[in-house]
């Protein structure tokens, strides 16, 4: 017995193209039954069992019940974050040769949900406006953000988490593993997904991460953020 990590634990259970089709679904944040991961892995029911209780016994899914029905989801955010990390050591060519051919896949790309917040393309775009509008300052992995930040966010009705009460950092930094480079995560990037989602601006693809963009979407990135169209869709 030595007192080393176990990694080989985790190895195994990411050594699998099925379990990580399954891990993929699970990182838009949401819970799903053992069909509905079955049918997005193109597995059968019982073999997507055997696979959610490695993946469980490994750490890195959670399940609960609800009725008759159980329910499957990454264990945490901290875990999420782990795996964003992990994809951005992998190939992205599949996904560029998408969006060469105007594939569905290529949505991936412009917007999708990393966990509980947003990410891909547009996921960069904002947090590089709110930097360089002064509203989030980064030094080094440390992200800030002060009262004249807080009053940007009051203004879109989105809460920003007490600063002096919270335990967890109100912004963090996740690097994006299409973009490869930093968006935002934490709870103040959760709550701006949440508003988001809860407004329009976005909408979420059917067995996807993708997140749409809707026509207000464009119009509100572009106004309060100053984010345009040409650049979230990646033609300029």
């Amino acid at each position: 017995m030595t007192a080393e990590p176990r990694l080989d634990i985790i190895g195994a259970a990411l050594a699998d193209s099925s379990r990580s089709r399954i891990l993929c679904e699970m990182m838009d944040g949401r819970a799903f039954t053992n069909k509905e991961l079955a049918c997005a892995a193109k597995i059968s029911a019982q073999t997507a069992s055997v696979h959610l209780k490695q993946l469980q016994a490994a750490g890195l899914t959670s399940s609960i019940r609800s009725g008759r029905c159980v329910y499957h989801r990454i264990a945490s955010e901290d875990v999420a974050c782990v795996l964003e990390a992990l994809a951005g050591l992998s190939p992205t060519d599949h996904l560029h040769r998408a969006k060469n051919q105007k594939l569905p896949e290529a949505n991936t790309l412009r917007a999708r949900s990393c966990y509980n917040h947003i990410a891909g393309r547009l996921g960069v775009l904002i947090t590089n406006r709110l930097v360089a509008l002064g509203i989030l300052r980064i030094q080094g992995e440390v992200v800030a953000i002060d009262a004249a930040g807080e009053a940007f966010f009051n203004k879109l009705e989105i809460d920003v988490p007490n600063l002096s009460t919270s335990k967890k950092p109100t912004v963090k930094l996740c690097l994006d593993w299409t973009e490869r480079r930093h968006h935002i995560s934490g709870p103040l990037a959760t709550a701006l997904m949440e508003k988001a989602l809860k407004m329009n601006w976005l909408e979420r693809h059917a067995g996807s991460r993708a997140l749409a963009i809707t026509t207000l979407g464009y119009e509100i990135f572009e106004r309060d953020f100053g984010i345009v169209r040409n650049l979230i869709d990646g033609t300029d």
